[in-house]
């Protein structure tokens, strides 16, 4: 009995483990740029929300997989949209909008100040769209 073990876990590391890598292919991950936000007026203090984003997808080697950079700096909230996007492939001109939500509760009593990235300048310094939201205490 442990002879035909051994066989079968040697016959599945050999044929089970295979190396054709024939579906994996290259690409990166790149941020995108927002073309809107939905926020609220305001805030009630303690609450949570969902703030709705929009983002262009500028071919068809761009998908969007609801991850973001979500970064804290004091009173504001800087988001960045990652696309994955494929290399090596053909790509059609396809220019799309997606939208995505991000959680957000609404902890300090402070406006929150949200940036989100709409590319970069000409000296290649990053562009936002900027949104203030004020906290009310309810």
């Amino acid at each position: 009995m442990k002879q035909f073990i051994s066989l079968f876990l040697i016959g599945f590391l050999i044929f089970g483990c295979s190396t054709d890598d024939s579906n994996d292919h290259e690409y990166h991950l790149e941020y995108v740029n927002v073309v809107s936000a939905e926020l609220p007026d305001e805030f009630v203090y303690g609450n949570t929300y969902r703030i709705k984003v929009t983002i262009e997808l500028p071919n068809s080697c761009y998908y969007f997989y609801n991850q973001y950079d979500y970064f804290y700096e004091e009173t504001s909230r800087i988001i960045y949209p990652i696309a994955h996007v494929d290399d090596g492939v053909p790509c059609t001109l396809n220019i799309r909008e997606t939208t995505f939500s991000i959680p957000v509760q609404a902890l300090q009593s402070k406006p929150y100040i949200f940036k989100f990235y709409q590319g970069e300048d000409a000296d290649g310094q990053d562009i936002f769209l900027t949104i203030e939201v004020p906290v009310i205490k309810n």
